[in-house]
């Protein structure tokens, strides 16, 4: 979700220049050249190093940046481990790969207790430690918050029928939370990181940025913009004295090259290669290395400037020892992209660069030279037979290497999970875990041009052509009957067109296939309670949770159908349950206070939905809750005055809307009340407010 109230663009300090003073020059920098020195990480989201200008670009987006390069180390062939935020992220806190950790993927892995984090072992080593958050991917509830005193993750909760990585909050709003925690934190040493999502997609940069740039290249230029002023700020008030400033992008973005429009399918170097900075004033002499590294070194490479001894789960290597040397090795870069695998079915994806060659495995395999070819567009693979099972047999040793995950979340039913579905009908008796032989067909390569067709069917549903937009998502089923997301999309629009048993069907299929990921089980369980079917909704739900016990989105529905049910010391259980895993689930507090509502607990209703709107003051749902709640507490202004705000957050939220016409005409102000119920009358939903829309036209008759 991205923000809708016009922001004024960020214009850099006039002071920005000092806060860079030139360092000493050196060849080398020092082991715990930084020690005791507080720690700054800024993580940027989908940054391509091509559009920075201390990494080549010319189009001037990035001054701030560029300065923070030019005085202290720039990393020319950084390397993340997968083009997706959440992996790489926990393979920057953790400096492991992803096969080690156990994320594969955003949404659906939470990252677990085994291994240690960069947060974990500063804390440890006396080192107040805060995070700030940009984005729902990196959401307490998937496991990246251990290790943090402080945890900011307040970017708000999606709208309904908005997917759930659609809340985020712009790189101001990060850095100002971040800039008040690190200024009380007065006579310690604190570790912070600082995660901007702007770069990421949909590009909508405040002006004057949006009016200057390409869309993507705009929010390039805010970022920077913002930071600039975040290091300008830290430095007026004296925070940089002895601070070592990490910063770098989790992975780039694919505009369009290989047909990809985004990120997360392919591991090209558009989306694969990242810049990275550090900055210690004057205790990282201004250089350049130009060797290969991997975010996995980032964790390593921090403590060993700190002084912090890494301890030996850790992966990755520090670069001080390899700058020190000159050394020119380049450390094999293992990637992965599995997202399409896990959620598309289609083949995995996985490859490893080394030296100036990078092998790709897939179904139809490639290889480039990266000095050559650097855009990636001669696929080498068939002509050089030698250096192709060179770097195959590297790829097999690495992986094998990897071992088993440290709190790997399980991709198969467990016999007790399988066992609940069965018994909802949805996963045949005989049915095991079988691993699919992948062919070309399953390659993404052949694959993107289907996805895009599927992304574009999409929109054509959005601009309102529903019926020749599910035409084409139902041929691209036909043709492609193992793409398991394009039933995902077909059960959306079917819902949305109030075809509510055909959306069942639709996702029941991908069930009983076992194609379908607990992210797809949580949906339909929604429809199943949206068609009034609460019990089934609850056993299926608990299945999902029998195999996932972390699994926060599955625990927040299964609450809500225990309290349709009456169930409501389960209900309350499961909300808990999610607070435990996310504790600034505004949608937990939110359904916690509709289930005291329903026990008639008032007290307990306006304290969860007040704390609810705390941490979320946009969420509208809960604005209309808590009037409800006032009602019945004959609290009628408050409660009047709270529906207006709901509306006002979501003008169709209809709830809301009848709630407000209903109180104002039942309390004689049938005038106040005739526009809200007209309005009513003339635009909800009948597919689902039909008996409402039906009294409502009753009593507005003359």
């Amino acid at each position: 979700m991205r923000r809708t109230a016009a922001i004024a663009g960020v214009v850099a300090a006039a002071g920005l220049a000092y806060w860079l003073i030139a360092g000493r020059r050196a060849a080398t920098i020092d082991h715990a050249a930084c020690r005791g020195c507080n720690v700054l990480l800024i993580t940027i989201d989908t940054l391509r190093a091509d559009r920075v200008g201390a990494f080549g670009s010319t189009a001037g987006l990035t001054p701030a940046i560029d300065r923070l390069a030019e005085r202290g180390l720039k990393l020319t062939r950084a390397y993340s481990s997968a083009p997706l935020t959440l992996p790489s992220h926990a393979s920057i806190l953790t400096g492991v790969s992803p096969p080690r950790h156990g994320v594969r993927t955003n949404g659906l892995f939470r990252f677990g207790s085994a291994l240690p984090t960069l947060a974990t072992i500063l804390k440890n080593a006396g080192y107040r430690t805060g995070a700030f958050i940009g984005a729902f991917v990196l959401d307490a509830r998937f496991g990246l918050n251990r290790g943090f005193d402080v945890y900011d993750d307040r970017y708000g909760e999606p709208k309904a029928g908005e997917p759930a990585d659609a809340a985020e909050r712009r790189a101001d709003e990060v850095v100002k939370p971040a800039m008040a925690w690190i200024t009380r934190q007065s006579g310690a040493h604190w570790f912070a990181w600082v995660h901007l999502y702007d770069p990421h997609e949909p590009y909508r940069a405040p002006e004057p940025y949006a009016s200057q740039h390409a869309p993507y290249d705009a929010e390039v230029a805010y970022t920077d913009a913002v930071i600039g002023n975040f290091i300008a700020d830290l430095d007026a008030a004296h925070q940089l004295d002895s601070t070592v400033i990490v910063l770098a992008a989790d992975h780039g973005e694919s505009l369009g090259e290989h047909g990809e429009r985004s990120h997360g399918v392919f591991a090209y170097d558009a989306t694969l290669r990242v810049p990275w900075i550090i900055w210690a004033r004057d205790r990282i002499a201004p250089q350049t290395w130009q060797r290969a590294v991997r975010l996995i070194d980032l964790a390593p490479t921090t403590l060993d400037l700190v002084g912090v001894a890494a301890p030996a789960p850790f992966e990755g290597r520090s670069i001080v020892d390899a700058i020190d040397s000159r050394d020119t090795t380049d450390p094999p870069a293992y990637f992965e992209a599995m997202d399409a695998n896990l959620t598309r079915n289609w083949a995995p994806l996985s490859g490893i660069v080394s030296g100036d060659t990078k092998l790709i495995d897939l179904p139809i395999p490639e290889l480039y030279d990266l000095v050559r070819d650097p855009k990636e567009t001669t696929n080498l693979f068939t002509r050089e037979r030698e250096r192709a099972r060179t770097l195959t047999a590297l790829l097999r040793s690495t992986t094998a290497g990897f071992g088993t995950a440290a709190d790997a979340q399980q991709t198969t039913l467990s016999a007790d999970a399988r066992q609940r579905l069965q018994a909802l009908g949805y996963v045949a008796a005989s049915a095991a875990p079988v691993r699919r032989a992948f062919t070309d067909a399953d390659d993404p390569k052949v694959m993107i041009g289907v996805a895009n067709d599927l992304n574009e069917a999409l929109a054509q549903f959005k601009r309102g052509d529903a019926d020749p937009a599910m035409i084409a998502v139902r041929n691209i089923i036909q043709a492609h009957p193992a793409f398991s997301t394009a039933y995902g999309v077909l059960a959306s629009m079917l819902h949305d067109t109030g075809n509510l048993p055909a959306a069942i069907a639709t996702l029941e299929t991908l069930v009983r296939r076992g194609a379908a990921d607990q992210s797809v089980m949580v949906v339909l369980a929604g429809y199943l309670q949206e068609g009034g079917a609460a019990a089934k909704a609850a056993s299926l739900l608990e299945a999902v949770v029998a195999e996932h016990p972390d699994y926060a989105d599955a625990y927040n529905s299964l609450g809500v159908a225990y309290s349709r049910l009456g169930r409501h010391d389960k209900a309350q259980a499961a909300f808990n349950k999610v607070l435990e895993l996310d504790p600034t689930s505004a949608t937990a507090y939110e359904n916690l206070g509709v289930d005291d509502l329903g026990r008639g607990d008032l007290e307990s209703a306006v304290a969860h939905l007040r704390r609810a709107i705390e941490i979320d003051p946009r969420l509208a749902r809960a604005h209309n809750v808590l009037a409800a709640a006032y009602m019945r507490q004959k609290r009628q202004a408050e409660a009047i005055a709270e529906w207006k705000l709901a509306l006002d957050l979501d003008p169709r939220l209809y709830d809301a809307l009848f709630n407000l016409g209903i109180s104002l005409w039942d309390s004689g102000r049938q005038s106040d009340a005739r526009p809200y119920l007209e309005r009513f009358v003339a635009e909800a939903p009948p597919a689902r407010y039909a008996p409402d829309i039906a009294r409502l036209r009753r009593i507005l008759q003359p």
